[in-house]
């Protein structure tokens, strides 16, 4: 499995959060705490956003706690809003195509699960995609195809409910294909202004979630609802952070946090 962070908040730099934390994101690819695969090493990935509406972009298949390229551009880069995540491949090819976050547009997505037996699920997930976004995959993970049925199935208009019928589909396609591995997924996407998350499994072992807000290095005082969503928390300080449920999705934007429940 792997390990991801999404931020929003006052402009930080993004090496607050990927190494300077007691438990960063960085230290997680290399010692996860909260998950089946302590090492994380197969690739990273950051998408931030500035004042243009695409965000910008950066994925390597190094590890992220041995990049220099990365710990030198998090220092340099200043941001309100952006995803971070650390890769475990589950099966497929470790290639920078493979390495999360995936964008379309103004959008950015990532995941951290999988859908059970893949390569039998393949070809059936692939073929719901429509066209107008199958054109954008570029890897061959199950996380890009997640994303890109997401937006074919209204995404753009309404990420909570194309995200819970993205999910209602690969479980038709797991069935059909009598899939005996589960569906497990922890995500989140964004378009840049606010912040849809969620955790939900097939077997009730869904990918650890949690929402908080750890200390960091701002300038200015947040009164938004949210700092950090991540895979696990950042430190050891338990009244940072608040654990998402099993079956249950977060909605952030600036003036409110809410949740919604997820079924499977």
């Amino acid at each position: 499995m792997c390990r991801w962070i999404a931020y929003a908040g006052p402009e930080i730099y993004h090496e607050d959060l990927l190494f300077h934390q007691e438990y960063s994101i960085a230290s997680q690819s290399l010692a996860a705490r909260e998950s089946v695969f302590t090492t994380n090493g197969d690739g990273f990935g950051v998408a931030w956003y500035g004042n243009r509406t695409a965000p910008g972009l950066f994925k390597d298949i190094l590890p992220a706690w041995n990049d220099s390229n990365l710990r030198s551009i998090a220092a340099q880069i200043q941001t309100r809003l952006f995803f971070a995540h650390v890769r475990a491949s589950t099966g497929t090819a470790v290639t920078r195509t493979n390495c999360h976050p995936f964008t379309y547009k103004q959008w950015a997505f990532m995941h951290n699960g999988k859908i059970g037996n893949w390569s039998d699920c393949r070809k059936s997930v692939e073929q719901m995609i429509a066209p107008e976004f199958y054109s954008s995959r570029q890897g061959t993970t199950d996380s890009e195809a997640m994303f890109l049925l997401a937006l074919s199935l209204g995404l753009r208009e309404d990420p909570s409910h194309a995200l819970m019928a993205m999910l209602a589909r690969v479980c038709e396609v797991m069935e059909e294909q009598r899939a005996s591995e589960p569906l497990r997924v922890s995500l989140a996407v964004t378009d840049g202004s606010s912040i849809w998350a969620l955790r939900c499994s097939s077997d009730n072992q869904s990918p650890s979630l949690y929402y908080g807000k750890p200390h960091t290095r701002a300038h200015s005082a947040s009164e938004q609802y949210l700092g950090v969503i991540a895979s696990e928390p950042l430190d050891s300080d338990a009244s940072h952070w608040l654990k998402v449920e099993e079956g249950v999705g977060i909605h952030w934007s600036k003036h409110e946090l809410t949740e919604f429940r997820v079924k499977v």
